[in-house]
């Protein structure tokens, strides 16, 4: 597994109701800054998106936010960020977040952040990448989502070995404990 320094974080553009999110969000943002993960996000100033990069900033870490024009335009972009690059589409902001991380981990959020971790996560499992995902599973959130894709293992639209590509982690240290031993591998029916 190659050394981990960009860490992109996927997150929601709302707090959510439970206070831990946002807390959990700082603390996340304290501990990149502390280990010198430079951060990158979406480049929002809204919710935990703006939560994870004002905390990370504070703590004298780096930040990259990718932010589509569009979006940056209707005055949502986070300008106190060490890096902030605009992009055409959607798609070309979760193609440069790719290129520019070397590990992923997905935070509460809404629609938009379950769409960028399966999009990271299929990408994975067609070998487009081999970098680690962790889901930061705070207070149970993503627990369903979990169950669902489990049901989609043991339905047989995907193979077991898939639930092997993303750790399910509750806390910062499981979440880079688990980065520490990621091992992408291959579901069978691409390696033989």
């Amino acid at each position: 597994m190659p050394k981990i320094k960009n860490v992109c974080v996927f997150c929601g553009s709302n707090h959510g109701y439970d206070p831990d999110f946002l807390k959990q969000t700082n603390a996340l943002g304290q501990y990149l800054a502390a280990n010198h993960h430079p951060v990158v996000y979406g480049g929002g100033k809204e919710g935990l998106m703006g939560a994870i990069a004002e905390s990370t900033m504070a703590a004298g870490g780096e930040v990259i936010g990718i932010i589509p024009t569009f979006l940056s335009e209707m005055g949502l972009a986070e300008t106190n960020v060490t890096t902030l690059l605009e992009t055409s589409t959607m798609d070309e902001r979760k193609d440069e977040m790719l290129r520019q991380s070397d590990a992923f981990i997905v935070l509460p959020g809404g629609f938009g952040t379950f769409e960028e971790f399966t999009t990271m996560l299929s990408w994975s499992q067609i070998n487009v990448h081999q970098k680690p995902i962790a889901l930061f599973n705070i207070n149970h959130y993503f627990d369903e989502l979990v169950a669902m894709m489990q049901k989609c293992c043991d339905q047989g639209f995907a193979p077991q070995e898939n639930m092997d590509l993303f750790i399910n982690a509750s806390s910062i240290d499981e979440i880079f404990a688990g980065f520490d031993t990621f091992h992408h591998q291959l579901p069978y029916k691409y390696t033989n």
